[in-house]
């Protein structure tokens, strides 16, 4: 494949430097891209919100908690008790979850026009 023969003498320089850039511009691209999964992992895995909202987690584990036990008694007031639980814990979840992912949305955009620059310049 590296057939030098087809180069002009100085066309060689020129190709080395050519397959230099192409080179770190891809692995500039892969270590991104390995960045945007794994924070997209991070995301889309339930200990993330666990660590990070722990009281609320708690409130509705204890709320399916209660749910489960009045399903099986039949009790009315386990039952309000069970879902006022859940409600209050993810009351505060969605609002977090969306800034969340804005947040990723707005880095992942400066890191692309950084990468834009980097590249064109």
């Amino acid at each position: 494949m590296n057939d030098y023969r087809l180069l002009n003498p100085g066309d060689e320089q020129t190709a080395r430097d050519l397959r230099l850039r192409i080179g770190r511009t891809r692995r500039r691209i892969d270590a991104r891209t390995r960045a945007a999964t794994d924070e997209g992992r991070r995301l889309a895995s339930w200990r993330t919100y666990v660590a990070r909202y722990t009281g609320s987690s708690m409130a509705v584990a204890f709320g399916v908690g209660l749910a489960l036990a009045a399903g099986l008694s039949g009790t009315r007031l386990l039952r309000w008790i069970a879902l006022r639980s859940i409600r209050q814990g993810m009351r505060g979840v969605g609002g977090a979850l969306v800034g969340e992912l804005s947040r990723f949305w707005r880095e992942s955009s400066r890191a692309a026009s950084a990468a834009k620059e980097n590249v064109d310049g």
